[in-house]
C-alpha cells in the first residue's frame, strides 16, 4: 500500500471499523498504538515511523497522539459513538459546506445532515469547502448562518485540527454560494432562445414567455441556478427593459409555486430576497410598463410578508438594499 492507502486505511479503522483489525477504541475514541501497528502489520509493512509521518504530512490532520504517543485517535469524522472530547465554540458568522452536485436536491429538501457520521462537517472558508466538495464530483459549496444557528441554540464544536461540527444545519439557515459559470451560460442561452422565440400578443404586458422560462427550465435546472441566470439578465445593462420585465414576471411564477408547494406539504423555494428586490426596482421602478409598479409591490410584499394595501415600506431607502445594490456597482 502507499503512504496514502494507509493513510485512508488508518481513517477506516479510527473512524468506523476498529474490529477490521481487531482493535477496540476507549469511550473518548483513543487507539492503543502497538495494537494498531500490529494489526496492520498482519496483511503489510508497517511501523511506528510510518505511522508518525502519516500524522505529521496528513494535509487536513485528521489524527491525533496523545502525549506520550501511546495512543492514536481520529480528530473527527466518526460514525462509531465515541466523545472525543469537543469543546462547545461560538463560530463566526459564517461557516461553509463542500459537497457533490449529486448531493444537491436532497440537501435542499432535508438541509445538511450527518447521515452515517455523527456531526455535519463544516469549513471556515469557502476554498477548503471546494476543495472537500469536489471529492464527490461537481463541487456545490453552502453557506452557512452558523452566528445566527448558534443565536438560536444550535451547539457548535471546533475539532484540533479547525474543522467546525454541529449536528445537523436545516434548510433555513443554508444558501448556495458557488454555481457553474458555464450552467449559468447555458441558462442564460436559453432564456434569450425563449425570448425571441415565444409567440407575443399585441399586450406589452404578456407574460407568456416568462411563464415559459419558470416551467420549462425549473424542470431542468435547479431553482439556485435558475435564479442566479435571471440575475445575471438583470445587471446587464445591454437589455431590453421588456426582458428585464419578463425576469420579473418569472420571480412571481415562482413566488405563487412556492407557496403552491407550501400547501402541499412541500419545501418553498428559496429566494434572495434583497438581491431580487434591489434589482428589479433598479431596472422597473420607472418602467413604462403598464403594470410593472403593482409586480414589483407584489413580488415585494410577498417577499417580505408585507400588506399589499397597508405597508408604508419603501425599497428605495432601505439601507440593506441599498447597500446589496452597491455591491453590484449601481444605485437608485
Amino acid at each position: 500500500m502507499s503512504i496514502q492507502d494507509t493513510s485512508k486505511y488508518i481513517s477506516l479503522i479510527l473512524r468506523h471499523k476498529p474490529e477490521t483489525i481487531g482493535i477496540t477504541l476507549d469511550e473518548h475514541g483513543w487507539a492503543s498504538v502497538d495494537e494498531l501497528i500490529e494489526g496492520i502489520s498482519k496483511t503489510q509493512e508497517f511501523n511506528m515511523d510510518m505511522l508518525e509521518e502519516i500524522v505529521r504530512s496528513d494535509e487536513k490532520q485528521r489524527y491525533s497522539f496523545n502525549e506520550d504517543k501511546t495512543l492514536i485517535r481520529a480528530n473527527q469524522g466518526h460514525s462509531i459513538p465515541v466523545d472525543v472530547e469537543l469543546e462547545k465554540m461560538e463560530p463566526p458568522k459564517y461557516l461553509y459546506h463542500g459537497t457533490g452536485e449529486k448531493y444537491r436536491e436532497s440537501i435542499d429538501l432535508q438541509g445538511l445532515i450527518p447521515k452515517s457520521r455523527l456531526y455535519v462537517h463544516l469549513s471556515a472558508d469557502i476554498e477548503t469547502a471546494e476543495k472537500d466538495g469536489s471529492r464527490h464530483g461537481k463541487p456545490v459549496v453552502y453557506r452557512v448562518s452558523s452566528g445566527l444557528m448558534h443565536k438560536n441554540g444550535f451547539d457548535f464544536y471546533k475539532s484540533v485540527n479547525g474543522v467546525w461540527l454541529t449536528a445537523k444545519v436545516p434548510t433555513q439557515y443554508i444558501k448556495r454560494k458557488t454555481f457553474d459559470e458555464k450552467e449559468i451560460e447555458e441558462v442564460v442561452g436559453k432564456i434569450n432562445k425563449i425570448l425571441l422565440n415565444t409567440e407575443l400578443d399585441s399586450d406589452t404586458s404578456d407574460t407568456s414567455r416568462a411563464n415559459v422560462i419558470f416551467k420549462e427550465l425549473e424542470e431542468k435546472y435547479s431553482w439556485e441556478v435558475l435564479q442566479q441566470a435571471l440575475f445575471n439578465v438583470l445587471l446587464d445593462d445591454n437589455r431590453s427593459e421588456d426582458a428585464w420585465y419578463q425576469m420579473a414576471c418569472v420571480f412571481w411564477s415562482a413566488i405563487l409555486e412556492s407557496d403552491s408547494r407550501k400547501r402541499e406539504g412541500l419545501p418553498g423555494l428559496k429566494f434572495r430576497k434583497k438581491t431580487i428586490i434591489a434589482l428589479l426596482y433598479y431596472r422597473l421602478r420607472e418602467s413604462e410598463i403598464e403594470c410593472a409598479d403593482n409586480l414589483l409591490w407584489s413580488i415585494t410584499c410577498d417577499l417580505y410578508h408585507l400588506d399589499y394595501c397597508l405597508s408604508m415600506y419603501e425599497p428605495e431607502k432601505d439601507e440593506k438594499i441599498i447597500k446589496k445594490l452597491s455591491e453590484y456597482g449601481f444605485s437608485f
